[in-house]
């Protein structure tokens, strides 16, 4: 396995001698393992700090694993930092998926920190297996070519994953080896996690009864889509650049009559390439950039105004697309109501919004469900459901409270900005009644109240 690793750092320069190198330490047994690697790599030299991010999220096993990281630090002489972060807070102030909020925030305190402390490179303990649950996580809520790529080994120029051609099995025979002691996430086995239900459930599924090397399977189809994905980014730099325009004001512009009379194909990767201009790091879905080419062929020289994600403004202006910072809100009226497909995976492009409905068992703790997902008994609705947002009118009956509200004073009493009531999505059933104000409370009237009822579990993200 060391060998494995070695190579890996070799072949993809991932380390020079001497470097500083933070390490990602969540108190797992991938990380400790990566931890324990780097440090016997003697022969790079490299100066090491173990970091840990509190996310708020689990108390008391936070707690053991500060102090792990602390015991860890003093008995193999390194270096060692925590950060806590009020995740919990951010989803409450502004709902989003809680698996993406905490993403965000870790790798925003790893960048900040790794300027701090003059660091080379941060090593990341993603292995061969979280590849393959990745690329079907991908595949099961829908992804494009570039997609099947899964995670890669490097990005930025200094966030390295040295496991990443190791397994699973690898990791676990190494830590029982090298008698490391780590601590166990209870997270890890809930199913209410789709990633998890993937690795528990689905992927044992498949190598039983379908293709017991489909892990190598999904591995292959990786490495050929991450070739593939080069070989258009490389090809399409030319196009970019000259269907590329800049306006007095500082806008970034699309040529549409060159762009249009490329191949819907190679479109696709002209325009993916444009938009990282625009908005550098920023990935968009793959269901949004479709309907943003969609809607580019539809409409031509008469493109109508969309937001496409944060605060990037796309508009047309006689034979161009310009993209702008302009925080100009869309007229409602253009999007009164969006149709959803229940269960199934929801994009909603024009709102940077995504809903995924699934079939699901209700959860055994209702308070650690957040303000981002609900429950709901399915012989309760009205189908089809849809988003739509505010009307005068509109009522309420939010969950644990006396009765039936207007929608108006249920905003004033959980004291929400008059701004923004216009801009929080609502859940509606076929008849127009109100199962969920998004973000913010379920409505008494759908709520689970038999074992025997049916459940389906809504979880609101942004889709960039």
């Amino acid at each position: 396995m060391i060998e494995k690793i070695k190579n890996t750092i070799i072949e993809n320069k991932l380390l020079s001698i001497g470097d500083r190198v933070i390490v990602g330490f969540s108190g797992g047994i991938d990380s400790l393992t990566l931890l324990h690697i780097l440090c016997n790599l003697t022969e790079y030299k490299l100066d090491v700090w173990a970091v840990y991010i509190n996310h708020s999220l689990r108390p008391s096993e936070n707690i053991r694993e500060e102090q792990l990281l602390e015991d860890i630090g003093k008995e193999w002489g390194i270096k060692t930092h925590k950060v806590t972060i009020d995740i919990p807070g951010l989803l409450k102030a502004k709902p989003d998926s809680l698996e993406l909020v905490a993403r965000e925030e870790r790798y925003r305190v790893f960048k900040e920190f790794r300027a701090q402390i003059h660091a080379d490179k941060v090593a990341l303990a993603h292995h061969l297996d979280d590849q393959v649950e990745t690329i079907l996580y991908r595949i099961i809520r829908g992804t494009g070519l570039d997609g099947l790529a899964g995670i890669p080994i490097a990005r930025d120029g200094y966030f390295i994953r040295p496991l990443f051609e190791v397994t699973r099995k690898e990791i676990q025979e190494y830590a029982a080896l090298h008698k490391l002691s780590w601590l166990e996430d209870s997270t890890n086995h809930k199913l209410i996690y789709q990633r998890n239900k993937i690795r528990l459930q689905l992927l044992p599924l498949l190598e039983e009864s379908y293709n017991p090397r489909i892990k190598d399977s999904l591995i292959r189809l990786s490495k050929l889509a991450g070739a593939q994905r080069d070989f258009m980014t490389e090809m399409v730099t030319p196009f970019v650049a000259e269907l590329s325009l800049t306006t007095a004001d500082g806008e970034i512009g699309l040529k549409l009559e060159g762009f249009l009379k490329q191949p819907f194909y190679l479109q696709y990767y002209i325009l993916k390439q444009f938009l990282l201009q625009v908005k550098p790091d920023y990935h968009l879905e793959t269901a949004a950039l479709e309907h943003l080419l969609e809607k580019i062929n539809q409409e031509k020289y008469q493109f109508k105004a969309m937001h496409i994600f944060k605060g990037i403004y796309v508009h047309g202006e006689g034979k161009n697309i310009l993209f702008s910072k302009s925080r100009q809100a869309l007229p409602r009226k253009e999007m009164p109501s969006f149709p959803l497909t229940a269960p199934g995976l929801n994009v909603i492009p024009d709102l940077h919004l995504q809903i995924h409905i699934e079939v699901a068992p209700p959860p055994e703790d209702w308070s650690q469900v957040s303000n981002r997902l609900i429950y709901v008994a399915v012989s309760k609705l009205s189908l089809p459901l849809q988003i739509r947002f505010w009307r005068p009118g509109d009522v309420f009956w939010p969950l644990g409270g006396p009765g039936m509200q207007k929608l108006h004073d249920f905003f004033i009493n959980v004291k929400l900005p008059k701004p923004q009531r216009k801009e929080v999505p609502l859940l509606v059933t076929a008849d127009d009644q109100i199962v969920w104000v998004l973000g913010y409370r379920l409505s008494e009237k759908f709520k689970v109240d038999q074992q025997k009822d049916q459940v389906w579990c809504f979880t609101v993200g942004v889709s960039n």
